[in-house]
């Protein structure tokens, strides 16, 4: 953790303090913090109210993380686009006015609010306002309703911030624990299946608990939900998507048949155990090829997920999308 000199405070009450990354009182240092963890912004402190006591904590898991953020002052924050991360903002103390697109929002102690990765954020902290902020990858946040819904994405996910919505409660709960967790010095999720297992959920959760463009379809579809064998069997092949697993391992997971696992998979699902693994691991293959670095090539993408025959898997990839993979990986950042 960086130090600046600041003025004694108690720590007691700072989310996941454990991991604190930053507490400084000069606002350049804590501006370039805020958009190594976030996003390139600017900030505006004008010194009235509070004198600055900025501090800032954060824990990462996986393609999720979650950072505490107080100021200790008033700031005006224009964010931009973030392009690449949802924010769901849990305000623990103090207020924030946000402007998110067309939306002006008053955020104040116990509210939840989504920023979406398409849409202009603003913001406005005021008496000493706290934030414990999730932040998730676009990337793979969008693979994951892909995947809940078992379809094709044909719009951005853009989710509406309302700070009065009541069904938020579970995802405060989980959150809280979350936080809780990440404070612990042995936790499970400092193991890679705990820490996945609770990316999951809390992906599950944000798209369960806030109202956005795809809630009508995923409410639609919850109302043919699968059996538990089959959910169980999904989950595994979600979290072990880049071992080499087979039906059997599936079905012991799911604590099933075999035949039991196949059945359940044509009846619900349409397709097979195996088949929705190629599936997934072609989402991710796509998400990849989609945020790649300059360095990257299609060949070792797909060797990551698991595709060994590269013929065979191109001609899958291009099935399925219309284009070949090295095509998706031209058009990266266009």
């Amino acid at each position: 953790m960086r130090k600046n000199h600041i003025s004694d405070d108690s720590t007691a009450a700072i989310p996941i303090a454990r991991h604190m990354l930053l507490e400084t009182d000069d606002i350049d240092a804590a501006h370039a913090q805020v958009t190594e963890v976030f996003c390139p912004h600017k900030i505006d402190f004008s010194g009235r109210g509070r004198d600055l006591f900025f501090r800032q904590s954060f824990a990462s898991m996986g393609s999720v993380a979650l950072s505490y953020v107080r100021y200790g002052a008033d700031v005006e924050i224009d964010a931009g686009e973030p392009g690449d991360w949802f924010m769901i903002h849990s305000t623990d103390q103090g207020q924030c006015a946000m402007q998110i697109g067309a939306h002006d929002v008053h955020a104040t102690t116990g509210t939840d609010v989504v920023s979406s990765a398409t849409t202009r954020l603003k913001m406005k902290w005021i008496n000493n306002c706290g934030q414990l902020v999730l932040k998730i990858e676009r990337a793979a946040l969008e693979q994951h309703l892909r995947l809940m819904l078992h379809d094709d994405l044909r719009r951005p996910i853009e989710f509406v911030p309302d700070p009065t919505a009541t069904n938020t409660s579970s995802y405060r709960r989980l959150i809280e624990f979350t936080a809780s967790e990440a404070g612990q010095t042995e936790s499970f999720f400092r193991s890679d299946l705990g820490s996945k297992h609770l990316e999951n959920t809390l992906m599950t959760a944000v798209l369960t608990s806030f109202r956005h463009s795809y809630s009508e379809r995923l409410e639609t579809r919850g109302a043919q939900a699968a059996p538990r064998h089959v959910r169980l069997a999904e989950e595994f092949i979600r979290t072990h998507i880049e071992d080499p697993i087979s039906v059997i391992e599936i079905a012991a997971a799911a604590s099933v048949s075999v035949r039991t696992l196949f059945d359940g998979f044509k009846r619900f699902r349409g397709t097979t155990p195996m088949a929705y693994l190629k599936t997934i691991r072609l989402e991710a293959v796509r998400a990849d090829c989609i945020t790649a670095g300059p360095e990257a090539s299609v060949t070792e993408i797909a060797l990551k997920w698991g595709f060994t025959n590269l013929g065979r898997f191109a001609d899958s990839y291009r099935k399925r999308y219309g284009e070949l993979p090295s095509d998706t990986l031209r058009r990266r950042g266009k």
